[in-house]
């Protein structure tokens, strides 16, 4: 069966794993649809970190694409005059203090992007303009592999030869094909705030301090409050925070934020006790101060990881479905390796699609490829939320061997 001669390549999901699988499809002349079951004007302006290996790969899926043009188009402090640069290190938030300072030789590639802007322009690196479907919310999905029919809420219906789950971590294709399969909801406190400020506001209390960097890492004794850069306008630089830490043993975790008149979200009275009782030097003292908080959006994050095996990704390739992205393999969202993994999923699927004849034999040769690399990301996500948030003396202590270790001293 050929891959969108007969029937176009059904995509579920308008994120950064579908788009790149339907630009790339495009690209390379074969017919696909996207499908998302938000509007057009959906908001979800917060930043990732894309790292070598993922950027790398989709710059050459590009027809080589240059990274200056995809940081010029995506960086969040583009209109800074920025190129959505880390200086990758951590600071102790109590003090303000370097704890960890990268090895020169050591250091990652590492990219901010703007996911809207990402999401742009990824849909944007061809000549022909990609079909993708708003308010479509997926109802139901039936048929084999070669002739696969999903129908929407809103009524349509429509056959394609097959059907990508690029849906995210609460994917409904994998809800109706998998059901067995359930998102994790790991053990862990996280909210996320979100605030704005003039371009002056910013170079005089955050600027100093983050100076060409598009995240301020604060750690403090096993909890984390990172500020970073989400996005510019040519006025006001747009911001959000973090605050993270493993709940304590017999604690009901604060509440979740309230929604207000205007559909922001208040954050919840306990949080803000919370906030308010740490000993937080500045920049983090201003923007995390109860005070400050109050006038923020302020959501609160499940953290959530998935894995599908070999054996539940063949159940549901019979049926025409196959799994990209977060839909196979949702991480935390600690370590930013999932929207990478999620581009990388699209470059290999789409390579194998132009390169096999049939569906199964290119379907089969991606999930060989990128099955160990996603098991073991999942894996390590797990893990990284327990080494983020580790006592501030162990922060020190892992400081001081890696001078010891530069010095060629033994530890």
């Amino acid at each position: 069966m050929s891959i969108g001669k007969a029937a176009p390549v059904l995509i579920v999901g308008a994120g950064i794993a579908g788009l790149t699988l339907a630009r790339l499809l495009q690209n390379a002349g074969i017919a696909n649809i996207v499908f998302e079951q938000s509007g057009r004007e959906r908001a979800q302006g917060f930043s990732i970190s894309l790292r070598d290996w993922g950027f790398e790969a989709l710059l050459n899926a590009l027809d080589d694409a240059s990274l200056t043009a995809l940081q010029r188009c995506v960086a969040p402090d583009r209109n800074l005059g920025g190129s959505g640069e880390l200086d990758q290190l951590m600071r102790d938030n109590s003090t303000g203090n370097v704890i960890i300072t990268p090895d020169a030789s050591q250091l990652q590639t590492v990219v901010r992007a703007n996911r809207n802007a990402l999401r742009d322009w990824i849909s944007d690196c061809g000549e022909d303009e990609l079909d993708i479907r708003y308010n479509h919310k997926l109802k139901t999905i039936q048929g084999t592999l070669g002739n696969v029919v999903a129908t929407f809420q809103n009524g349509s219906k429509h056959r394609g030869s097959v059907l990508i789950a690029a849906d995210g971590v609460n994917s409904q294709c994998r809800a109706l094909t998998l059901p067995q399969v359930v998102p994790q909801t790991l053990p862990a406190l996280v909210y996320h705030g979100e605030l704005s400020m003039t371009h002056d506001e910013f170079r005089h209390s955050l600027g100093p301090w983050m100076a060409n960097s598009n995240i301020l890492a604060g750690v403090g004794d096993g909890f984390n409050t990172p500020i970073t850069v989400c996005n510019t306008t040519r006025s006001h630089v747009h911001l959000d925070w973090s605050y993270s830490r493993a709940p304590r043993k017999g604690e009901d975790l604060p509440g979740v934020p309230t929604p207000t008149t205007d559909g922001c979200k208040q954050a919840p009275q306990a949080l803000l006790e919370e906030l308010g009782s740490l000993n937080l030097a500045a920049p983090w003292r201003d923007i995390l101060s109860p005070s400050s908080v109050q006038t923020h959006s302020v959501v609160h994050w499940a953290s959530r990881s998935v894995w599908i095996d070999r054996k539940d990704l063949a159940s549901a390739k019979a049926n025409g479905v196959v799994f990209v992205g977060d839909a196979w393999h949702a991480m935390p969202i600690f370590g930013g390796e999932g929207g990478n993994h999620a581009m990388l999923d699209a470059v290999q699927l789409a390579e194998n699609m132009s390169k096999h004849k049939d569906a199964d034999s290119a379907i089969e040769a991606y999930y060989s490829r990128a099955s160990t690399r996603c098991e073991d990301a999942v894996r390590r996500s797990r893990q990284r939320f327990h080494i983020l948030h580790r006592p501030i003396s162990e922060w020190y202590e892992l400081a001081e061997k890696r001078k010891l270790a530069m010095s060629g001293k033994k530890v």
